[in-house]
């Protein structure tokens, strides 16, 4: 209690660098609460990208600063003069990629704890001063946790506490949010699988609600799911981050791929459907509804690499471009009634 009580002392004011994308800046969240939790008088200063920074204001007592990886150096040095006069007493750094490494070494810190060894990735070991201890699980967000338990954080909680913005859709209840498209069009189920669960919803009573970005690969697709019928709201293109997660913590259940909505309805306690196929579900997958998943990435990773799941590295993942093809319609309609 006495060494707990004096590393509070010691510690007033830690960094946080994630950068990106969404889904992992939703993992950071909640690790950054328990922090926060953890140590009640430190001030939190979190670096990040320009989007997911619209998703780390909705945490109330954390200072957000963006950097743009458009930006590079120049954008690196302007950040750090802007911080040359600040010298954290920890830096938290919960990114693999050799970017946010270097962006890292610009800022001034008294200790650098990033991730295990068998963790690191793109040599970030040798940029910090202490590696985590191994991970109690494969999951990315217990990876962040591994690293924030050098300062006492033991666990986290769900759902998260997030200044959410006023419900502006006023949708007609129970809905249900179908998120069809994730950040690389390999991760898109197929149309056929898509429209399959929102007719079911349709039968079940549910109003399904179409999400996604406003690119036109999304918007095309969306049209085609809803074309025909009747019931469907699209909001494809439609919702900033702040309105996706309220429109999600009002929905009664998400359906997506492994995209940045299905780990905002892990923030805000809304249960998760998840379509796997190219990553591992339990190092992915929605930390609270890992049992929900409809997956194929065993199978499919078993057979490109000849060997089982558990004897390829932490981040293997499918390369086959059809790999979600494989995700049977039968089965996901079978979880579906399950979770309605």
């Amino acid at each position: 209690m006495q060494q707990e009580k004096a590393q509070q002392e010691t510690i007033q004011h830690i960094a946080v660098v994630r950068l990106s994308a969404l889904g992992d800046v939703c993992h950071a969240v909640a690790v950054v609460q328990a922090l926060m939790r953890c140590h009640p008088n430190a001030k939190i200063t979190w670096i990040t990208a320009p989007l997911e920074a619209k998703l780390v204001r909705m945490v109330d007592g954390v200072e957000v600063i963006e950097y743009d990886k458009k930006t590079g150096f120049s954008g690196m040095f302007a950040l750090r003069a802007a911080l040359k006069h600040i010298t954290f007493d920890a830096l938290l750094h919960l990114q693999w990629s050799s970017r946010s490494s270097v962006l890292m070494r610009m800022l001034k810190a008294k200790r650098r704890i990033g991730f295990s060894l068998s963790r690191s990735r793109e040599k970030q070991n040798w940029f910090v001063s202490e590696l985590a201890p191994e991970p109690r699980g494969q999951h990315v967000l217990d990876s962040f946790l591994s690293i924030a338990s050098l300062l006492g954080v033991k666990d986290v909680r769900f759902p998260c506490e997030l200044s959410l913005p006023d419900d502006m859709f006023k949708l007609p209840k129970p809905y249900v949010v179908v998120n069809p498209c994730g950040s690389k069009i390999e991760k898109n189920w197929t149309l056929e699988g898509n429209r399959a669960v929102v007719q079911r919803l349709l039968e079940k009573g549910y109003t399904p609600v179409l999400t996604g970005g406003p690119s036109p690969l999304e918007t095309e697709f969306s049209q085609q799911i809803e074309k025909g019928t009747v019931g469907v709201v699209n909001l494809v293109g439609k919702t900033s981050v702040e309105a996706m997660c309220r429109l999600i913590q009002g929905a009664h259940l998400v359906v997506s791929p492994d995209t940045g909505p299905a780990h905002i309805a892990t923030l805000v306690g809304t249960p998760v459907l998840g379509l796997y196929a190219l990553s591992n579900p339990k190092r992915t997958g929605p930390y609270q509804d890992i049992d929900n998943v409809v997956s194929v990435y065993e199978h499919l990773a078993e057979k490109e690499y000849g060997k089982p799941v558990s004897q390829l590295p932490w981040a293997s993942t499918v390369h086959d471009p059809k790999a979600m093809q494989h995700i049977r319609i039968e089965d996901v309609l079978e979880k579906l009634e399950t979770l309605l």
